[in-house]
């Protein structure tokens, strides 16, 4: 994408960033401060919001079934740079800040979603219905309360810690904007990812021609209850491709930990749940996993939450400390007199809308978390929103654990609540999702605002659109929490909801009395083991909690990044042009095979509620026997990993040392 003239006489991005122009507000930016150019236009708005709402339905079906969720920011800029690049042709065309904010408003409602799918799905394992108003009304309180907490936090956290945060997803994005003659490739391979994961999952799920989900579980001598499996299908495979193969590690050390000893340990001593105690040993292995092995992922995720939070103490302490100093600036130091690159929406916004926040979760009939829920809320909205806007800055916004946040936060809210006689655990996870949906918001923020100050944009506009793109997403969320819970029903096997279904568990174990505080123990005592260990705790837990049919896939995608990488290294001649190459391709065909496993489980999923084709299974199945179709699935899984490798290393450039040493 060809930029306009305010932008080709910029310098370009390589030797910006290698180059010393810093300015007191650090490096120079690819837009000047001095220069106006097309931004918060209608036109971007209109293209932000349609991808806003298809994002957000793909990732609420992505974090359902793998209890993780993948920024939208590099995807939507990709797909803004070729629609623009299409309108150009017609004289219509636009510019790279007009891009940032369709990026900005598209990643909103991947971020609503994660806090969403997190909380409020989990009253579907209460048997709750999804109130449609009332989703709506959490998601936007929660949604804008992210935002305003993120205000008097931009300037210390993207400026200030410009070199000690990265905001890898936010950077990333920034380059893929700024390369906008990539945009045309960049579009063909997210639909190349898109058509063959569709594909992919029609067959398996549409037509039953092979089968995704291979597992087992045996005994060794006299220990019982070993498991093993996966379900490798496109997006998990993706997930595991752009968390990278440390995190995927983590994760699958939790599955091993989970799958491989604690569980065979129970089984072997007796701990199978009476309902199961005559079932084969796999059905065993998912009840013990169910009754047990779940809290113990928890107590590991409540102390990685903690912990997060005592480790971000400077920075909160600093942020506040920030928005009173703007509270008692002059006039002369007011934001319309900064520079266009520094200006935010108003420190008076930021309270008066906490406030108004405050009172409507108190006053709303849709919401009515009582007083000490609206206080908690609002409270731990504003200490988690500092810790997840760091954490993305250095792991990004796709390994932001918002689920163990939210964690930490039923846990508070339920001892607080149940303190004050509540005994509903509806109410606890209300005031749960505000916290969650904040904290996602914010760590999504917080990377918009990094590309934005890489690339020149105004912070306040790219505040403004994020509120539009929350706005949207909010009403559109409990739409689709519906459709999926009709579709497939939350917390099936097709779509789990690993964190809702913890965080339904937490709440009403906690108001009853019944929660396995032995198991919660074991899995904080652990977790204390894991930080003297130096070990990211919080992946590790998600690990624990999720099935092992899910990490395994994971571990799978992060194994091929790290081959791909590592082959890359071995023939790069070190000016990592190679490097750069395979990045960038990679991530953006993971994120083609996300959304078209996503939108698949759309289609699939209308085909059941609309009662076409058979009623129970795979809509259009051919016939095909089990044993069959588990070695087809094996098959698949190896064609799609030829197909994902060979994808990102084609028309691979050549370096120097490698045209040197080439054969004749």
């Amino acid at each position: 994408m060809s930029h306009d003239s305010s932008e080709t006489e910029t310098e370009p991005t390589g030797s910006r960033r290698v180059s010393e122009q810093v300015s007191r507000d650090g490096p120079a930016p690819y837009v000047p401060a001095g220069r106006s150019v097309a931004e918060l236009t209608i036109k971007a708005v209109v293209t932000g919001l349609g991808l806003n709402v298809v994002l957000l339905t793909a990732n609420m079906y992505l974090g359902m079934r793998s209890g993780m969720t993948i920024s939208a920011s590099i995807p939507a800029a990709v797909l803004s740079m070729g629609l623009f690049y299409g309108l150009r042709r017609v004289s219509v065309g636009g510019t790279i800040l007009e891009n940032n904010i369709v990026q900005t408003m598209t990643s909103a409602g991947e971020a609503l979603a994660a806090g969403v799918i997190f909380t409020i799905a989990g009253v579907t394992f209460l048997d709750q219905q999804i109130d449609i108003a009332g989703t709506a009304a959490v998601a936007a309180l929660g949604g804008f309360l992210g935002i305003l907490f993120m205000i008097p936090m931009r300037r210390y956290l993207i400026v200030d810690k410009h070199e000690e945060l990265p905001y890898p997803e936010g950077t990333a994005c920034a380059d893929v904007l700024e390369a906008g003659d990539r945009g045309a490739e960049g579009v063909k391979l997210i639909s190349l990812g898109f058509v063959v994961s569709s594909l992919y999952m029609w067959l398996a799920n549409g037509m039953a021609v092979f089968t995704t989900t291979i597992q087992t579980a045996f005994s060794a001598g006299e220990t019982r209850g070993f498991a093993i499996g996966g379900d490798f299908t496109p997006a998990l495979v993706g997930v595991g491709y752009i968390i990278g193969p440390r995190i995927a590690g983590y994760v699958f050390g939790g599955g091993l930990l989970a799958w491989m000893m604690l569980i065979p340990l129970l089984i072997t001593g007796g701990f199978v749940p009476e309902s199961a105690a005559g079932a084969p040993l796999m059905a065993q292995a998912d009840a013990v996993w169910d009754q047990y092995i779940r809290y113990v992922g928890a107590g590991s995720m409540i102390v990685g939450g903690f912990y997060a939070i005592l480790s971000m103490r400077e920075t909160i302490v600093d942020a506040l400390g920030t928005a009173v100093d703007e509270l008692r600036s002059s006039a002369a130091a007011a934001t319309d007199k900064r520079r266009r690159t520094q200006r935010d929406l108003s420190m008076k916004l930021v309270v008066i809308g906490a406030v108004l926040i405050g009172f409507s979760l108190v006053a709303l009939p849709q919401v009515q978390v009582g007083l000490v829920g609206g206080f908690v809320a609002v409270v731990a909205a504003f200490l988690f929103v500092a810790v997840s806007a760091y954490l993305v800055g250095v792991v990004g916004s796709s390994s932001n654990p918002v689920s163990g946040m939210a964690v930490a936060t039923v846990l508070i809210a339920a001892l607080l609540l149940k303190s004050n006689g509540v005994t509903d655990p509806v109410v606890v996870l209300v005031t749960a999702s505000i916290v969650a949906i904040a904290a996602a918001v914010a760590g999504d923020t917080s990377q918009d605002l990094k590309t934005g100050y890489l690339l020149g944009a105004t912070p306040r506009k790219q505040q403004i659109a994020q509120g539009i793109g929350i706005a949207l997403s909010a009403l559109f969320a409990g739409w689709v929490l519906s459709f999926f819970h009709q579709a497939y029903g939350i917390g099936g096997e097709t779509i789990p909801a690993p964190q809702a279904g913890m965080m339904a568990l937490i709440s009403e174990g906690v108001l009853t009395g019944t929660a396995q505080w032995g198991m919660i123990l074991i899995g904080a005592v652990f977790a204390a083991v894991l930080i003297l260990m130096n070990v990211p705790v919080l992946p590790f837990a998600v690990g624990i909690y999720l099935p092992i049919t899910l990490a395994t896939p994971i571990f799978l995608g992060g194994l091929l990044r790290g081959g791909i990488d590592s082959y890359t290294a071995r023939n790069d001649d070190g000016d990592g042009t190679r490097e750069e190459y395979t990045t960038y391709r990679g991530r953006i065909i993971a994120a083609g095979l996300i959304t078209g496993e996503a939108v698949m489980g759309i289609v699939v999923g209308a085909l059941y509620i609309l009662e076409i084709g058979a009623p129970t299974g795979p809509p259009f199945p051919v016939g095909i026997s089990g044993e069959t179709r588990a070695i087809l699935g094996v098959v698949a899984v190896v064609a799609l990993l030829s197909f994902v490798t060979a994808s990102i290393l084609r028309n691979m450039p050549e370096t120097a040392d490698s045209a040197e040493t080439a054969e004749p």
